[in-house]
């Protein structure tokens, strides 16, 4: 009885029910929801709302890009990030013409530039050089 009561009440009212939504209504209903999330820096609310566009329609740039810059610049987590550029280039088809492409692979740059590159250890071989005898041979001890 409840069910046709809201059946009728939301006829009149002109509301459209799930069903009769149009798949570009409801990519426009998320990708909304998603912006609001990203402006109010609710970055785990809009990787949930860019996922179901993503779910609707796995070749929309737009929102695979900001998945990426979400992992790159605000959440720092360069493996899903680098992971998601990709998936951008290879959505866009590898172009290089395409502004999405581009963005990507200039993530990609950023990430690589970033990650940092381990020191070698300069003590030990500091040491060998000092204990070396005469002829050139590092002593060692007896422990070893």
């Amino acid at each position: 009885m409840f069910e046709k009561l809201f059946r009728s009440f939301r006829a009149t009212m002109g509301a459209k029910g799930r069903e009769e939504f149009t798949l570009e209504e409801e990519i426009a209903l998320y990708r909304h929801r998603a912006d609001l999330a990203l402006m109010e820096e609710r970055w785990a609310d809009a990787l949930v709302f860019l996922a179901k566009i993503l779910r609707l329609n796995p070749y929309d740039l737009r929102s695979r890009m900001a998945v990426a810059w979400t992992y790159h610049y605000k959440l720092g987590e360069p493996t899903k990030a680098l992971l998601t550029y990709e998936k951008v280039i290879a959505a866009a088809g590898y172009d290089e013409s395409n502004s999405y492409s581009a963005a990507a692979r200039e993530g990609i740059r950023e990430l690589a530039f970033s990650a940092e590159v381990p020191s070698l250890p300069m003590d030990g071989l500091m040491d060998e050089e000092s204990t070396a005898g005469p002829s050139g041979v590092a002593t060692r001890s007896a422990a070893v």
